[in-house]
């Protein structure tokens, strides 16, 4: 009688947690959520501090690049944005040198505002050299709204100048 008793209850809520609440129209049950895109305030700060004084202006910039050996190194810089992640803002490429750098930032912590092109950044971080894969280069491409002929028509990887950025700042 006991585990009678036990096991009705347990049985009757069960049953009752099992079935979803039925309504009377045969309309699926729809949430609006409205997303509000907040403007950039500018000046824009993200990621660690860093002392914006010691930043190589454009012509130092291109010196440092075409000095460049591959090894890994730290560096501090000023430069505009030639394009930005129209998604999240989670990457952003700059001229430096006449190459363009790709600009991520350190373990994904923080973003640029996805309006920031053609804006200054000052950034601080790590320039090294990357094999970007295919998959990788069509998840940018998607990132930037290219087009599906373009993505499709990459097929390739690509070594390139990359940036790892511990913090930036955006004008």
């Amino acid at each position: 009688m006991k585990k009678l008793l036990f096991v009705l209850p347990v049985f009757a809520l069960l049953v009752g947690c099992s079935e979803a609440p039925k309504s009377d129209s045969n309309e699926t049950p729809t949430e609006v959520v409205e997303v509000a895109e907040e403007a950039a305030i500018y000046p824009y700060f993200a990621g660690e501090e860093f002392d914006r004084e010691q930043a190589l202006n454009e012509q130092g910039l291109d010196t440092a690049i075409l000095a460049f050996d591959g090894n890994p190194k730290d560096l501090i810089l000023t430069t505009k944005i030639t394009a930005a992640c129209q998604q999240k803002g989670c990457w952003m490429t700059i001229n430096a040198g006449g190459e363009e750098v790709r600009v991520s930032f350190k373990d994904y912590d923080f973003f640029v505002p996805l309006d920031s092109e053609g804006h200054q950044a000052t950034v601080n971080g790590t320039l090294f050299y990357d094999t970007l894969s295919v998959d990788q280069l069509k998840h940018f491409a998607m990132d930037a709204n290219a087009s599906e002929d373009s993505i499709q028509s990459i097929t390739e990887p690509v070594l390139t100048l990359s940036y790892e950025a511990t913090g930036v700042y955006v004008d």
